[in-house]
């Protein structure tokens, strides 16, 4: 019996070395790995949001024409001047049938200023447009990347499943031969069951999480997907002005802003203009009958008509003061948000930072430390210097370690994708710094 438990430590031995290896192995997929830029390129292409704000956008542009050109003309058909005591069109010299052409002319300025308007707002829709793949490329990229941290996770806590069965073979074999007690193994059946309990959530999780990538990409939720490529920890930097500068220059959502504060600029301008009239130009042929005792020749008249604002009180100045405050409150929206945006790049930034001074303590003090403390309770159990609650804490620490690992790469990784976001970027650069 006592060469049984050696073999089985020995076997055990053998798998933590592979468990305590700098980098955990993932396992191949039968299906083509992810790679994310893949995945936002079609996502920006065929995800419904966007198409459907693309749309939005082209319907935008057909506008500016509409505002700039005149209202239909106006086709009259009449009879003037009718005696009704006969009806004759030959009675009276001024009977006479009438057909008219009437066309409203806006003052000077007027129509350019409704194409401003209606231009501004279509470039307004299309950045709108343009922040919609911000948006859908930020989801990807954090579905993504939380998709690799759950199937990492999945892998180690799988290795950590299999060396956990080996350890309690072990304290099973040692109870058997009197060298062990059986709350070793009740400990080790707990721990077991809380892994396997983890390993359900952890797959569920990952259903979900590919669900959603097929969502973005506008694919059945449960159509076929592979696993995440492999990601490297790389540093991240940048100046927080610089990014907001850049945000400043690319961000669409900020473009829209100030497209729309164009916009409201040209419709202050407008409404100061609606203190002019417009103009009605009418052209009129009259067509007379003869009379019996002659001819009569036809007739054409002009005219001018034109609106007088004297109700200006209550509407001009009333419109001039409501362009006003949307030009202020354009003015504000756009400064709030980039106020929002210095503070949320600040704020990651500061967060990236504390998550690489983390992974740094982890790989290259505490996670080391926690191999050697379980190399050395292996050797110390092996030779019953240590008891088996020792040696379970050290190989339970180990595997704690590893998933917070793996847990900060993905919150670095989420909050530079945040930080992409907020300047505009769809696709993460190749090199982080």
């Amino acid at each position: 019996m006592k060469i049984r438990d050696k073999s089985a430590i020995g076997v055990l031995v053998l798998a933590l070395a592979g468990f305590i290896s700098p980098s955990v192995q993932a396992e191949e997929s039968q299906k083509a790995p992810l790679k994310l830029r893949a995945l936002i390129e079609e996502a920006v292409q065929k995800n419904p949001e966007v198409i459907a704000s693309r749309s939005r956008s082209e319907v935008l542009k057909e506008r500016p024409s509409q505002a700039a050109s005149l209202d239909d003309p106006m086709l009259g058909l009449g009879i003037l001047n009718l005696p009704t005591d006969t009806f004759s069109f030959r009675q009276d010299d001024m009977t006479q049938k009438e057909i008219s052409l009437t066309q409203r002319l806006p003052y000077p300025g007027k129509r350019g200023l409704r194409s401003e308007m209606a231009q501004k707002e279509a470039e307004a829709a299309l950045k709108d447009s343009e922040e919609v793949k911000v948006k859908v490329a930020r989801e990807m990229k954090m579905a993504y990347y939380e998709l690799f941290y759950v199937q990492k996770a999945i892998e180690i806590t799988e290795k950590n499943r299999e060396l956990l069965k080996l350890l309690t073979q072990i304290a099973e074999t040692k109870y058997s031969v009197g060298e062990g007690i059986q709350t070793d193994i009740l400990k080790s059946q707990v721990e077991l069951s809380r892994m396997i309990d983890e390993l359900i959530m952890l797959n569920q999780n990952k259903r979900a999480l590919k669900a959603r990538i097929n969502t973005l990409l506008h694919r059945p939720p449960f159509a076929p997907l592979g696993d995440p490529e492999e990601i490297a920890f790389t540093k991240f930097s940048a100046d927080p002005e610089d990014l907001v500068k850049e945000a400043a220059e690319q961000r669409p959502l900020l473009q829209s802003m100030k497209k729309m504060v164009e916009r409201n600029q040209a419709g202050l301008r407008m409404a100061e203009r609606e203190y002019y009239p417009d103009f009605d130009i009418k052209l009129a042929y009259g067509q007379r009958d003869d009379s019996s005792t002659g001819r009569r020749a036809d007739m054409v008249s002009a005219m001018v008509g034109f609106n007088i604002p004297i109700w200006y009180k209550s509407r001009q100045e009333k419109k001039v003061g409501e362009s006003q405050k949307e030009i202020l409150a354009a003015k504000d929206q756009l400064a709030a948000m980039t106020n929002d945006i210095r503070f949320m790049v600040g704020e990651k930034l500061t967060e990236i930072e504390r998550a690489e001074r983390q992974m740094e303590l982890l790989k290259t003090g505490i996670i080391p430390q926690a191999t050697l403390s379980l190399d050395s309770a292996m050797s110390s159990y092996r030779v019953n210097k240590v008891d088996y609650m020792a040696l379970l804490d050290s190989l339970m620490t180990l595997f704690k370690y590893e998933i917070q690992y793996y847990r900060l790469l993905i919150e670095h990784r989420k909050n530079i994708a945040e930080v992409e976001s907020a300047v505009g970027r769809l696709l993460p650069r190749e090199r982080q710094g």
